[in-house]
């Protein structure tokens, strides 16, 4: 295992490319903060260093994809830094740490934190662990709503987890229809794999036979159909997956 400690050690190779998500990392130990912004940015990610929680906070949580946030921070510690981004977005976190045992572990889970991982780590398990991160929320997207998006007279209201058509009409959705719209939104304007929703949505690896996904995506599109007979906002996109195409509006 490879110790992410001192600049003269090396990460292997990883031939697992990313999509172009923005990582920011908040550590104050340059070394690890280099090695990582380097191995990160080999596989595809753009990367934002902060040296500590204060210097962080100048910058808008939901202009990141994923934050990688160490507890040991001179002055606000990453915890308190952990709370403050989850009070303001829903953007995944993982906290790396120094300091052994669950009381740390279950506390940064408790402030909002999504994954933990000690130190020292190796850096292609954190990789496997923010991919994976990315695929269940929003799928490396980068549209980080928190509350009502706005698209065409529509409205998806994050924080209830609602859809609403033109006129205020409640669309009543199954928890995986939800999930797939919220997707597909958050990964505008870019498509979504058939694999990254199967994976993300429904927690399994799909073989080309596997029509699961084609269903679920046909079951929204009739529902939205029914509100509205020319609400063709998911569009079939070959050899790539499946898109949403209508402009997006913060709404709050």
């Amino acid at each position: 295992m490879i110790q992410c400690v001192g600049a003269t050690k090396k990460w292997p190779a990883d031939q697992r490319f990313s999509i172009l998500s923005r990582v920011h990392i908040i550590e104050d130990d340059t070394e690890i903060s280099s090695l990582l912004s380097t191995y990160l940015t080999g596989r595809g990610f753009e990367c934002h260093v902060s040296s500590s929680a204060e210097d962080a906070k100048a910058h808008k949580p939901t202009n990141f994809d994923i934050f990688i946030v160490d507890i040991m921070l001179p002055g606000i510690d990453g915890l308190r830094f952990c709370q403050w981004v989850r009070n303001t977005s829903d953007v995944p976190i993982i906290i790396l740490s120094a300091e052994k045992g669950d009381a740390k572990r279950i506390h940064g889970i408790e402030l909002g934190a999504d994954d933990y991982l000690e130190k020292p780590f190796n850096p292609r398990e954190l990789l496997a662990r923010m991919n994976a991160l990315l695929r269940r929320s929003s799928v490396g997207g980068r549209n980080h709503f928190t509350g009502k998006v706005g698209f065409s007279g529509w409205v998806l209201d994050r924080t209830h987890q609602k859809l609403h058509g033109p006129g205020a009409l409640h669309v009543p959705l199954s928890s995986t229809e939800y999930q797939l719209i919220s997707i597909l939104i958050a990964a505008v304007p870019e498509p979504v794999s058939r694999e990254d929703i199967g994976s993300a949505i429904l927690n399994v690896a799909l073989d080309p036979e596997d029509r699961r996904v084609d269903i679920l995506v046909s079951r929204l599109r009739k529902k939205l159909s029914a509100i509205q007979h020319d609400a063709d906002f998911i569009r079939t996109v070959r050899n790539r997956g499946y898109q949403f195409c209508a402009d997006l509006q913060d709404m709050d």
